[in-house]
Parts: C-alpha cells; structure tokens; sequence
C-alpha cells in the first residue's frame, strides 16, 4: 500500500464526480484520505473520504466502506454526520461525500489536557444520543474513541458532538435485511475502548459494548489516562479482562463521585452486570449542561435498551443503582425463578372468574314487580258532590261555592270512571273510605 496518499489521491483543483471540486486533503489513514471540496454548482463544501484504491479491490473492506455511510444513513440524529453522496470516481476510487465540520475530534482536543467535568459530560451524552439511535436500528458502532468524536460549537458557544465512523459498525440480521459480514476471528476495535467481549468476539456483541467504550471515554476525558493502563495491547486485554478499574479520583479529585460511579457501573466485565446507557444518561443529566440534560431526555425517549436486573453477588448497591435513577433494587437470586406457576395460578383464576360470571348471568332472579300506583280514595257515600282538591297553592283560598242539583249525577260518574281506570289490574280493590262529615275540599282535611 502506497503511504503517499498524493499518489492516489485527486489532486487540489480536479473535479470528481463531476460535481466535486477537491480543496486540500483534510487527513489520511490506513482505509485512506479525506478531503475538502466544493459541491458544484452551488458552492456548498463537503468533506469526501476516498477508500484507497488496493482495498477496494477487496470484497470485505468494499462493503465495509459502503457499511458506514448505509449506517449514517439509517441512523436519524443531528449528532451523526450527515452523508449527501455515494459513488465512485472516474478513476474508480470509491467515496462518500459527507457534510465538512468544522472543530476538532475529542482526541485532539484531549492533546490539551483533561476537560472540564460539564463539558466532558455533555460531550458523552451527546454522543450517547447518536448511540442510543443507531441501537434502535439495531446498528452496534463498536468502535466508540476519543477520534471517532468530533467536537464543534454553535453560535451561542454550546458544545455539539458528532460521531464519525461507522465503518466497522455491526448491522444485526434483523436490522433492514443486513447481516453481520465481520469473520469470527476478526478483531475490530480500539484496544483501549474494546469491551471483554469483544476482546474475545467481536462478532457476538450488542449496544452494551458501546456503553462500555463510551465510559472508557468519559474516563479518559476526564482524567487524560484509561482506566485500565497497560504499556502494549497484550497488557491492556490483560487489564479489561481481569483487572479492576483504576479509581477515576486519583487523577481527579474535583469530579463529583456520583460520575465516578456511574462510569464504574458502565465499566461491569459482565455485560449483564453492566448498566445501560439509558441508565447513564439519568446518572450523569445532574451534571451536565442544557445540551447535554437535552440529550439525556432524548436518550430516556429513544428506548435504549435495558440491562437485566443485576444479581446481588458482585453487582452495584442499591445506591449506585438510585444515584442512576433506577428505582427497584437488584434481584434477590442469580437466575429469575420460573413463571410457570405464576402463569397457572393466574389462568385458572381467570376461568374461574369467568364460569362465576356466566353461572350469574344464566341464573339471575327475575327483578320484583313494580309496586302498582295507589289508586285515589272512593268518594264517600254521601250525596255531597264529589269535588277535586284545589292546587296546594290554593289550599287557603275559600272554597268555591257547590254546583247546581241537575250536574250532581255527572260529577258523581267521573271519579267512578277513574277509579275504574286506576284500579283495572288490581284483583281486590281497596275498601272505600269512610265518611267523612266534612267535604273533600273542607279546610280541615288540609
């Protein structure tokens, strides 16, 4: 492979694609280069990454060059680069045309020293966002540094993370038809970030080895040092594998422990054991800025997956667990016990609540009669005229005087009409009244 990428390389001034005029080479790398063009004819820049031209011959690095900018694609967040462009040039060289930033990745930023602790939380957080994203696309970065995180500003001086390099990303098979191409013997990743599963498979992994790399980066932006030193790759394998964090407050006894132990928590060799980074996200929001308690909230809505309820032996104390917002302590056994019985226990409930309900309906006791309307007393035997009550608002006024002789027969017929009426369906009517000397309407009876 040629270590001058000017040999390769389209020079500053050639138009590729034509649509693309190159500026100036941005950086280069083992995959290839990146450079700075103007988009014709609109004027806009973007930044194209070249893979170089002898690992485009390979059938594995071709694909996984495509695989980024698939990723990128998927991927819907303001915290990943956005990709404009796929092809392939003239010369055959393929590349991807991606949205030029301006800043500097975390890596070189880190050149100067360790950050300040809102400012390295926003920053992870930020990225967690991008993270928690691609984890609902099924998408595992699985390459998560320092490099790998690009650091600008917005107009108002708020920080702004994107994640770059999803080269080596893992497509679960369930994710849009894609499968994982990446070989069982195959070792991707950063030595320093690789969670001990990865160190062992790179190819059995999920987002909980992200969650790992990511507090080794919140580590080591905080305190310019790994948790886990080591002076080559066997010794750091070594390290992530069998030795225990180094204390984050020995380099630096300013940062609140609370993020301390959520970076331990993170840090679990056991991924069951190891906290989410939904869970992260609520342990560190206390500390960090409104862009980062932005990404925390959006973090808690993406619906990042949740680790398992960590066994007593070994796991965090309840404290750690609350300082991260989780609210139910640890399991009280290693292994949940079974559900069956539950499940039984709770089915013939259920169909007996059911017969009861069907055994009620089908012998329900016909509703008691409704109690007949009291039928108005007979008039009594008298040959004084059968007249209605006044009104209760009239019950004062003085009584009309009595009708002439010649209607007394009529007035006598209408209350035997309504008593007829009224007491039809009864099998005994009510015996009459007795006499009274006092008339219907009289004072007296009011």
């Amino acid at each position: 492979m040629d270590d001058d990428a000017s040999q390769w390389l389209p020079p500053p001034g050639a138009v590729v694609a034509s649509r693309y005029r190159v500026e100036r080479v941005i950086g280069e790398g083992g995959m290839g280069a990146v450079v700075a063009a103007e988009q014709l004819p609109l004027g806009g820049k973007v930044a194209i990454k070249f893979l170089h031209p002898k690992l485009a011959k390979d059938t594995e690095n071709l694909e996984r060059f495509v695989r980024e900018a698939k990723a990128a694609l998927l991927i819907k967040s303001e915290h990943v680069v956005r990709v404009v462009d796929v092809g392939t040039t003239e010369a055959g060289l393929p590349y991807i045309a991606m949205d030029l930033l301006e800043g500097a990745d975390l890596g070189q930023v880190l050149a100067n020293g360790p950050l300040a602790s809102q400012l390295a939380v926003d920053c992870v957080l930020q990225a967690g966002e991008a993270l928690a994203e691609a984890h609902t696309q099924g998408i595992v970065h699985r390459d998560v540094k320092p490099a790998n995180l690009w650091l600008s500003y917005h107009r108002d001086g708020s920080p702004f993370v994107r994640v770059l390099d999803f080269g080596i990303s893992k497509l679960m098979p369930a994710s849009h038809g894609a499968g994982d191409i990446t070989s069982t013997q195959s070792s991707f990743g950063s030595p320093a970030y690789m969670s001990p599963e990865q160190i062992r498979s790179a190819k059995h992994v999920d987002a909980r080895t992200d969650v790992w790399a990511l507090a080794v980066v919140l580590y080591e932006l905080l305190a310019k040092a790994l948790p886990f030193p080591a002076n080559n790759v066997a010794g750091i394998f070594a390290a992530v594998i069998s030795d225990p964090v180094r204390p984050l407050h020995h380099a630096r006894p300013d940062v609140p422990p609370e993020i301390d132990r959520a970076i331990r928590l993170c840090l679990e060799k056991d991924p069951t054991f190891r906290c989410s980074l939904a869970e992260l996200a609520a342990g560190l929001r206390p500390f960090a800025g409104p862009t980062g308690q932005l990404a925390a909230d959006r973090i808690a809505r993406a619906g990042a997956p949740i680790a398992s309820l960590l066994p007593p032996k070994g796991a965090p104390s309840s404290e750690d667990l609350i300082a991260l917002g989780r609210t139910e302590p640890a399991s009280s056994a290693a292994k949940p016990a079974s559900r069956m019985p539950l499940y039984l226990g709770v089915g013939l409930g259920t169909s007996l609540v059911v017969l009861a309900a069907a055994y009620a309906l089908t012998h329900r006791a016909p509703p008691p009669p409704e109690p007949l309307a009291e039928a108005p007393p007979l008039p009594p035997a008298t040959s004084a005229p059968a007249v209605a009550p006044p009104p209760a608002s009239q019950a004062h006024v003085e009584p009309p005087p009595p009708p002439p002789v010649a209607s007394q027969a009529a007035s006598a017929a209408a209350p035997a009409a309504r008593t007829k009426l009224t007491t039809r369906h009864r099998p005994h009517p009510p015996a009459p009244a007795p006499a009274s000397s006092a008339p219907p309407w009289s004072p007296e009876r009011h």
